[in-house]
């Protein structure tokens, strides 16, 4: 009997936050629908507009490598400041 009680008291104070949460997600989902639509651009036409030149230096400096590590290392940092005591 107690823990039906229990339960039911729960339910009621849980009852509140639970329908915040709702029409705060709807507000959210309402105001995502007035953004607008981006056109997203042909990447192969980007890519054909890059000289043979710029691409040979890319290839020399290995940018992709580069890029692939710079994006790991900040990544890591992100993470390690989280941590208490170490950031």
């Amino acid at each position: 009997m107690i823990q039906k009680l229990l339960d039911a008291l729960i339910d009621i104070v849980l009852w509140i936050p639970r329908q915040l949460f709702g029409l705060l997600v709807d507000a959210v989902e309402l105001m995502l629908g007035w953004l607008p639509e981006i056109d997203i651009v042909d990447i192969q036409g980007i890519f054909d507009g890059i000289g043979g030149e710029l691409l040979y230096f890319l290839t020399v400096f290995e940018f992709d490598y580069g890029l692939t590590a710079m994006m790991t290392a900040l990544i890591a940092r992100f993470i390690l400041r989280r941590i208490p005591f170490i950031g």
